[in-house]
């Protein structure tokens, strides 16, 4: 090789040895922003001895630039002698011909080097340089006859984005691409031609999918932002695109509920519509004010709170018959106290028959923080413990056909929880999860299923006259008591309390609690009968004695249950006989649906007791009093027949006003 004698000589052998350095000298002006380390990877593929090269890189990458500028150079330093660029249409490629054209012919750097390339043909669609080397545009579909340039085939190629969003819409369309490019395309080259390929993922069957699959193609792949080796997120090209950029993107994309487009165009991952479970057309949301339908909540509480961390997801729901309602649904980077926090404002505004959470949040760093508030609130809140699914994606493909029959409907607009399930499975899929536990949590068979909202007071005062009666029941683990009085024919449930803890520990507060409800007189105290057997292990009669209250024994249960769905159903003086305060919201959700047995799969007896827990036992300590209740329950004087009894001692009705003892 013939030694370089100037400068002018020297620079031109030493970028034709240096790629890099050649894009970063001759074309300064195009570059306002550092290069990023992939730019030079690119750059290394392009120049490169490989014959298929394909380019798989986010919208706005800059690949497009950089092979323009490759073109420029081979062509200066004669690498091919035949080059064609294909585009999806002749406008586009004749586009990327036009900016080679601007550069060879303003570039000052190239003119310096190689002099005017200016040729004698300088078309739109053809150019042909002063040294020799010709390059033509050409769009996807076109005939490719007459490409040969003195009976030279075309021995490079640039294929940029063959494909659009009509031409991968179906499964003719991607066929027909690739019908034109294996049969017309690639044959009308050169044996040995060099063939670079740009493209995005626009389909998970696209072009750029298929020819990855044949094994003969170079891949690179470059979303717009990746994760290190130590777990942190990188920004591809920092100077462009900045993290804090690449988040306000992705939230504009994920609040109109396409991320899957955005995992297309940035993230290099396309997804397939066909597979979407969500869509817009079967996300339903009928608004309405809830009166007071049973209410459920479910938390799916994230482990961490980083920036790509989960969110913890929230939904609170309500079963009406076959219908799913959603009154909210939410998710938030929380801290646990924030998570706990949520779920007493949640109990206090829906007052919710069960609040699950999912086992390994509760477990690992929720448990002992919640008990600590409900200590130090004195308020315990309905947990219930939700074992994790197996498949988290088909656990939350399984709402699709309460979406699709219209049975699910949210009951406002719920922004967070439809950008995720129209995302979905991709992005994050918290919300979505917690809202498919609404399945495993619809309400067992209540055992007042006639109760409604007819029967709940918002104004139910102490009356001065009637006593106050207390009903308590006790476990191990809960001690509680219904507050209610007697008035007439009428029952009044006034307020209630559910406390974690023996009743030794437990009853004296609720006591004293009561006394401040009612003011002007203490409540006589009943139990059920369970408490009085002669080996007893709870303690509730020794703990109403060291409170020095008279604790009196309640009735049959079963007898009870029996009186309150016949006052659930009756009138009296216009008014339900069962009015139940919504202060006492543990009764009110005993009454609505926690006070229920499980119905198993395949079982035919609906005959049994309810299943165990907090509201088991204030329920069944109500029933127990209610049952001693049942001759003061009787129809009152204004409705009970007036008989009376004459000379011969027969009965008869009478008119005359009864003495009421």
């Amino acid at each position: 090789m013939t030694r370089p004698e100037t400068p002018q000589e020297e620079l031109i052998v030493r970028l034709g040895k240096d790629h890099r350095l050649a894009h970063q000298v001759l074309f300064q002006h195009r570059h306002p922003d550092a290069t990023p380390a992939f730019h030079f990877e690119i750059i290394d593929d392009l120049h490169s001895d490989r014959v298929r090269v394909l380019e798989l890189a986010f919208r706005g990458a800059g690949k497009s630039t950089i092979a323009e500028e490759y073109i420029c150079i081979d062509a200066c330093y004669r690498r091919f002698r035949n080059f064609i660029i294909v585009g999806d249409s002749f406008t586009r490629a004749a586009e990327r011909l036009a900016a080679i054209k601007h550069e060879l012919d303003f570039n000052e750097n190239l003119r310096t080097l190689f002099g005017d390339l200016h040729g004698v043909t300088w078309n739109e669609d053809k150019i042909v340089l002063s040294n020799g080397v010709v390059i033509q545009a050409f769009g996807r579909g076109m005939s490719l006859r007459g490409t040969k340039h003195d009976d030279v085939r075309p021995d490079g190629c640039l294929i940029d984005d063959i494909e659009d969003e009509e031409s991968v819409n179906s499964p003719d369309g991607r066929d027909k691409t690739q019908r034109w490019l294996m049969r017309t395309l690639l044959p009308a080259l050169a044996p040995k031609a060099k063939v670079r390929m740009l493209a995005n993922m626009l389909d998970p069957d696209c072009l750029a999918v298929r020819l990855r699959k044949t094994g003969v193609w170079t891949v690179r792949e470059y979303p717009w932002e990746y994760l290190s080796g130590e777990g942190d997120r990188q920004a591809t090209w920092q100077a462009r695109f900045p993290l804090q950029h690449i988040d306000t993107v992705k939230s504009e994309y994920e609040h109109a509920g396409m991320l899957n487009e955005y995992m297309q165009e940035y993230m290099v991952q396309a997804m397939d519509p066909s597979t979407r479970v969500f869509t817009n057309d079967i996300i339903r949301v009928e608004p309405m004010v809830r009166r007071w339908e049973p209410t459920y909540a479910m938390y799916d509480p994230a482990r961490t709170v980083k920036a790509t961390s989960a969110h913890t997801g929230k939904v609170v729901f309500s079963w009406v018959g076959t219908k799913l309602i959603v009154w909210e649904g939410d998710g938030q980077l929380w801290m646990p106290d924030q998570i706990i926090n949520d779920m007493f404002a949640v109990f206090s505004t829906y007052n919710p028959i069960e609040i699950g959470v999912e086992k390994e949040g509760l477990e690992e760093f929720i448990m002992q923080p919640l008990r600590a508030e409900q200590t130090r609130r004195h308020e315990i809140l309905p947990v219930k413990v939700m074992k994790a699914p197996v498949g988290k994606l088909a656990f939350i493909r399984s709402l699709q056909p309460f979406f699709k029959s219209g049975e699910l409907v949210f009951a406002k607009d719920l922004p967070v929880l439809k950008q995720q399930l129209l995302s979905f499975p991709t992005g994050r899929i918290d919300v979505p999860n917690a809202l498919a536990y609404a399945l495993r949590m619809r309400p067992g068979l209540p055992l007042y299923e006639n109760f409604s909202y007819k029967n709940v007071s918002e104004n139910l005062a102490v009356l001065r006259q009637p006593p106050c009666y207390l009903a308590l029941g006790a476990t191990r683990q809960f001690t509680t008591a219904v507050l209610c009085q007697l008035s007439g024919t009428s029952c009044r449930v006034l307020a209630d309390w559910v406390r974690e803890g023996d009743p030794g520990t437990t009853v004296a507060d609720i006591l004293a609690e009561a006394d401040l409800v009612i003011g002007h007189t203490k409540p006589i105290v009943y139990a059920g009968l369970e408490h009085w057997i002669a080996y007893d292990t709870i303690g509730l009669q020794a703990a109403c004695r060291r409170a020095k209250v008279t604790l009196r024994t309640g009735g049959d249960a079963v007898l009870g249950r029996t009186i309150l769905r016949d006052k659930i159903d009756t009138l009296a003086h216009g008014q339900p006989a069962l009015q139940v305060s919504n202060k006492a919201s543990w009764t009110l959700n005993g009454f609505a649906g926690g006070y229920a047995r499980t119905v198993k799969p395949g079982a035919h007896d609906l005959v049994g007791v309810a299943d165990e827990g907090p509201y088991k036992t204030l329920m069944e300590g109500f029933e127990a009093f209610v049952a001693v209740t049942k001759g003061s329950l009787e129809r009152d004087g204004e409705d009970k027949p007036n008989y009376a009894i004459d000379a011969s001692g027969r009965k008869y009705l009478s008119a005359r006003a009864q003495h009421r003892g």
